[in-house]
C-alpha cells in the first residue's frame, strides 16, 4: 500500500507540502479547522482539527488511522505546533518527535535552559515573574533587552526595550500572549540574524537552508521585530556559515531530535553564533518550500516527508546543486481597510519574479504594526547577482498597489 503522510496544516503557506508529496506519489492527508483551508485542494482526504489542539488533532488521526487508512508518518509546515505531531506520533504508536523534545522547542525558557546545560551558545536570558523583576534586570543588565513570552507562538508579544518607562508595557504584552502568563528576558546582542533549516537523518544534521534576514526596518517599527524577508546565499564568510551550522547540530541534539527537521533563528554576534530559537517543525513563509529549492535545488519538502515516513535520504539529497541568488521582500500598506489591490499581473510579469502571492483582498484589515508583520503581499524573486534579485523586487513591488483607507 502506498504510504500516507498526515500534514498537520493545511494553511496558504503549507499548501506546497501537500502539492510536494501528490508529486512524490504518497496518499496525503492534511489537518486544520478551516473547511476551506488551500493545503485541503492537494489531499486525498482530510481532517477537521485544530492544528494547535494536540489531544483534537490526534483523536481525529487515530480515528483516521484505525477506521479508514494507516498513517506511517506525521509533519507540520508553517504551523508553530510540533506538539501537535508528537502527540499524533506517540498516539499511533510511531516514531519521530517525542513529546520531551517538543515541549522544550515550544517552550523558550526551557529550550534556553536546555541549551545552556549542553554548552550551546545562547544570549544571557532570565525568566521575570514580575515588571519589578523586570525592571531589577534592566538596572543590572542595561536597557537592551527582549521581553517575550516562554511559550507563544513565533514573534507574538517578542519586543526589544530599551527605554525603562516601556518595560511595564512590555512585561504586560508578553504576558497577554503566554497561555500560561510567563515571561522571560534576554539580552539582545547585536549583529547579522540568520534563518537555517535543517533536516536531521540518524542523527548527522544537514542545513541546506541558510538565509540572512533582512531587519532594515528594526527602527522604524520598533520596539517589534518586524522582518521584511531575506536574502540567499548569505553573505558571512564560509568559516562563520560553517560554525552556524554546527552550533544548529549541537543544539538539535540537545533537543534530542535524531530524525526530524529544525528551523533555526540565530544572531552571529562578534563574530560567533547563538541560538535565539530552535524550532522543531518544517518553516513558514515560504522558506523551505520556495527560498530554499530555488537557491539551492535540494528538494527539502521531499527530504523531510521521506525522513517522517522512515524512507532513505542520502547525504547527497541534502547537497546544494546551485547557489542561485533569491531574495524575498513584503509589502507593508498603510494600516487600515483594504480597499482595491492592483497591478499584481504586471508585477508578476517583472524579469526575475519567481513567485508573487497575494495576502490581502478588499475588506481585510491590515493593522498597526505590532507583534505580528502587517504584510499584504510577498515577492520573491531571483537574478544573476544579489543585486539584480534586489532590484526585481522592488520594480515588482513598485507595480503592486494595496490602497487602504
Amino acid at each position: 500500500m502506498t504510504k500516507t503522510i498526515l500534514i498537520v496544516s493545511g494553511g496558504v503557506e503549507a499548501a506546497d507540502a501537500a502539492k510536494r508529496a501528490r508529486e512524490l506519489g504518497y496518499y496525503v492527508v492534511v489537518s486544520d479547522r478551516d473547511h476551506e483551508a488551500p493545503g485541503f485542494a492537494f489531499a486525498d482526504s482530510w481532517l477537521i482539527a485544530d492544528v494547535y489542539s494536540p489531544d483534537e488533532t490526534a483523536a481525529a488521526a487515530e480515528r483516521y488511522h484505525r477506521k479508514i487508512r494507516p498513517i506511517d508518518g506525521v509533519i507540520c509546515v508553517a504551523a508553530d505546533a510540533p506538539l501537535t505531531v508528537a502527540t499524533v506520533l506517540k498516539r499511533l504508536g510511531l516514531p519521530g518527535l517525542s513529546i520531551e523534545s517538543a515541549r522544550l522547542a515550544c517552550d523558550k525558557l526551557a529550550m534556553k535552559e536546555c541549551f545552556s546545560r549542553a554548552g550551546v551558545p545562547v544570549p544571557w536570558f532570565s525568566a521575570v515573574r514580575t515588571p519589578q523583576d523586570l525592571s531589577r534586570i534592566a538596572i543590572e543588565r542595561g536597557h537592551d533587552l527582549v521581553v517575550k513570552p516562554v511559550d507563544s507562538r513565533g514573534s507574538r508579544g517578542v519586543q526589544r526595550v530599551s527605554d525603562v518607562k516601556a518595560l511595564t508595557r512590555a512585561f504586560s504584552l508578553a504576558s497577554s500572549h503566554s497561555p500560561t502568563g510567563r515571561v522571560m528576558a534576554e539580552q539582545y546582542l547585536e549583529g547579522p540574524q540568520v534563518s537555517t533549516e535543517s533536516v536531521i537523518v540518524d542523527g548527522r544534521c544537514y542545513t541546506p537552508g541558510f538565509s540572512d534576514r533582512n531587519y532594515e526596518y528594526l527602527e522604524r517599527y520598533a520596539p517589534f521585530f518586524i522582518e521584511n524577508g531575506g536574502d540567499l546565499p548569505s553573505h558571512l564568510p564560509q568559516a562563520i556559515q560553517d560554525r552556524v551550522k554546527d552550533v544548529v547540530a549541537r543544539a538539535a541534539a540537545a533537543l534530542g531530535i535524531v530524525n526530524g527537521t529544525v528551523k533555526g533563528d540565530i544572531v552571529v554576534h562578534k563574530g560567533e553564533p547563538y541560538v535565539i530559537e530552535l524550532a522543531a517543525r518544517l518553516s513558514g513563509g515560504f522558506f523551505c518550500t520556495r527560498e530554499i529549492p530555488l537557491n539551492t535545488g535540494v528538494d527539502f519538502v521531499g527530504a523531510a516527508i521521506k525522513v517522517a515516513l522512515r524512507e532513505a535520504v542520502s547525504p547527497e539529497d541534502l547537497e546544494s546543486r546551485t547557489s542561485t541568488p533569491v531574495v524575498q521582500r513584503y509589502v507593508f500598506p498603510k494600516p487600515g481597510r483594504v480597499v482595491r489591490v492592483s497591478g499584481a499581473e504586471e508585477a508578476r510579469r517583472v524579469t526575475g519574479v519567481a513567485d508573487l502571492i497575494v495576502t490581502a483582498k478588499p475588506g481585510d484589515i491590515i493593522p498597526p504594526a505590532g507583534d505580528k508583520r502587517p504584510s499584504a503581499a510577498m515577492v520573491l524573486t531571483t537574478g544573476a547577482t544579489r543585486e539584480a534579485a534586489l532590484t526585481a523586487a522592488n520594480d515588482a513591488l513598485a507595480l503592486l498597489q494595496v490602497e487602504t483607507a
